[in-house]
């Protein structure tokens, strides 16, 4: 026993040092991230000068990956260099840390050391991660948050101890804060996978999960009651308008290419405007007008979606599918030289016959790939409690999948990222584990 601690040690530390080797070749080689400049973050100069009114007053999104960044941009000054190299050293960390979970996963699995490797290996070269490591978004933050809480569901599932509870909820909390993608709902969704894994159901544990959902709401009542909208996030409006395809007067009406800089000195706004961060000319999207602006789209939205259910229903299912026609980071512009080691991705071009083999090919695998993952689920024997918190993140991920399509007109490809890594090491998991897979298929009784 302790000769194979020694190994999987050992494996887990080399591991690292690849990881540290391959990332400080492409940091050196000048992959790197391109900017700040997302409309989720605010003003770099109001977060640097004015941290904590900028990040309350700033609506359009929920509190914490702004709290970093102006954490960030306040400690390292005039350096935006420092600044980024600093928030990528902190996304690497990320990273080990999903290694560091899928080490504790072998120590309790005990699966045999190559799965353990390849396992590693296929994370730690992984083009989406590597992209997303040098993103100053919160996508990679959240796949973390994403293996953290799959291992405090299975600690869970294994001791039905309440202090995973508090862990899970806690993640789930953080999530929230995070993106608004993840609303406080979520913290719902969460308590009854809590009682599934659970196999019981508690007031005590609905109670908890209530305490964590009020405090998920905290965001929503700040904009209750300093904008008067409820809601962790003030850009739903307009992103809802971009479903409205059929409507070419209201996406109009709807874009902020409509915004003006000017109307902040009319009186209208004058009074409205608190802080510089609500500004047009400090940050576009977070500013009155285009608060204003997401309250009216976001009302003809729905009427429109009401009145032409089936139109929106079935086109947005169709983005759902074309969107596995792509890997995970070809929404966004690639990070600085990414390119120039991952060229492949981007020379398949629509107008290039390659573009329909990829396609083919990338439908084909999704088609195995989640048809690998419903069997594991359903008929192959493994341990029982791994399954079960595997299951409830491909739910999870489910979950991502239909509240970013219906409800955001893009970045499909983004979404899919924050659970996509895990249900990757699943994926490799279940393929390497059970080498006579295909055979599984169609004889699975036998297992």
């Amino acid at each position: 026993m302790n000769i194979s601690y020694f190994k999987e040690k050992k494996i887990f530390l080399f591991s690292i040092f690849l990881f540290l080797l391959i990332r400080i070749f492409f940091f050196q080689k000048g992959l790197n991230f391109s900017s700040f400049g997302f409309w989720q973050i605010a003003n770099l100069n109001l977060l640097k000068e004015d941290l904590i009114k900028t990040i309350y007053y700033f609506h359009y999104q929920p509190p914490l990956w702004n709290m970093l960044i102006g954490s960030i941009i306040k400690m390292t000054g005039q350096s935006e260099d420092l600044a980024k190299n600093i928030l990528l050293l902190i996304h690497w960390s990320f990273s080990i840390g999903i290694l560091f979970v899928i080490y504790k996963l072998k120590m309790k699995l005990d699966f045999n050391n190559k799965i353990f490797f390849i396992c590693l290996l296929t994370t730690i070269l992984n083009p989406s991660l590597i992209f997303y490591e040098n993103f100053a978004l919160y996508n990679h933050f959240s796949c973390f948050i994403f293996f953290l809480i799959f291992y405090n569901f299975y600690l869970l599932t294994e001791s039905k101890n309440i202090k995973y509870e508090y862990y899970i909820l806690s993640l789930s909390l953080i999530l929230t804060w995070t993106w608004p993608m993840f609303h406080p709902i979520f913290i719902i969704i969460i308590f009854f996978l809590i009682t599934y894994l659970k196999n019981i159901f508690k007031i005590k544990s609905l109670i908890i999960s209530l305490v964590f959902f009020l405090l998920s709401l905290t965001p929503s009542i700040k904009n209750k009651y300093e904008f008067n909208f409820f809601g962790n996030g003030s850009g739903l409006g307009q992103n809802m308008s971009g479903l409205v395809y059929w409507s070419d007067d209201l996406r109009e009406k709807c874009s902020y290419n409509n915004l003006s800089e000017n109307i902040d000195k009319n009186n209208k706004y004058i009074e409205k405007i608190k802080h510089p961060g609500l500004l047009y000319e400090n940050h576009v999207q977070n500013s009155i007008q285009a608060l204003d602006k997401s309250g009216y789209c976001l009302k003809n939205s729905i009427h429109e979606i009401k009145n032409n259910f089936s139109k929106y229903f079935f086109y947005r299912l169709r983005v759902l599918l074309a969107s596995h026609n792509r890997f995970s980071f070809e929404y966004f512009q690639p990070p600085k030289n990414f390119n120039n080691y991952f060229d492949f991705f981007s020379s398949l071009k629509k107008e290039d016959y390659l573009w329909a083999i990829k396609k083919i090919l990338i439908n084909l695998f999704f088609s195995f790939y989640y048809l690998t993952l419903i069997f594991y689920f359903f008929k192959i024997k493994d341990n029982q409690n791994f399954k079960k918190a595997s299951l409830c993140i491909f739910l999870l991920h489910i979950y991502i999948l239909v509240i970013g399509t219906f409800l955001n007109n893009q970045e499909q490809e983004r979404f899919r990222y924050t659970s996509g890594i895990f249900l990757n090491f699943l994926f490799f998991y279940i393929i390497f584990k059970f080498n006579y897979f295909l055979r599984k298929i169609f004889d699975y009784k036998k297992y």
